[in-house]
């Protein structure tokens, strides 16, 4: 190989790396954030975290389903991006997520639920963005009426509202 070739081969090795760090970085928020994601995890935007506002969250794969809960009387319809689609898009490794809320409280959900469960971080209720006056901005939802199984204490109280953070362990 002469040296042409080397510092092509060179130049182009460098441009594909750099390429394929552009296309994995995580874009930074433009407005409020409302929920950070750390731990195990390889896409960030900061300090080793990857924080959200509203619409990147809405940027990615929506899901949604109507379920009733024990803190409602009534069924109602919540959208948001599934946990699994938001740790798979960080490349998440680990077996366990700790969520936490604005309050301090915290929940571990077995990343095993996330697969087996669509198991939705809410962002809208009934159509409408969710407030924290509303347990928003952001709720973990599990699809408590299609799996009866999951009506039980040790589901509900991993279904964290006024989530601000989850850490990937």
């Amino acid at each position: 190989m002469n040296r042409f070739s080397c510092r092509l081969a060179l130049t182009v090795s460098l441009m594909l790396t750099a390429m394929t760090a552009w296309a994995d970085a995580l874009p930074a928020p433009t407005g409020d954030i409302i929920l950070s994601v750390d731990g195990k995890i390889s896409r960030s935007n900061h300090d080793n975290s990857a924080d959200f506002d509203l619409a990147m969250l809405d940027a990615l794969p929506q899901s949604h389903y109507q379920t009733t809960h024990p803190w409602s009387e009534t069924p109602h319809d919540y959208s948001g991006v599934l946990l699994r689609d938001l740790l798979s898009s960080l490349g998440a490794t680990g077996d366990t997520v700790t969520a936490k809320a604005l309050n301090d409280y915290q929940a571990d959900i077995p990343v095993a639920d996330a697969q087996n469960y669509d198991i939705l971080l809410a962002t809208h209720v009934d159509g409408e963005v969710m407030d924290v006056r509303h347990k928003g901005p952001v709720w973990v939802m599990y699809p408590l009426d299609q799996h009866p199984e999951l009506k039980k204490a040790a589901t509900y109280s991993v279904m964290v509202w006024h989530l601000r953070q989850l850490s990937v362990n």
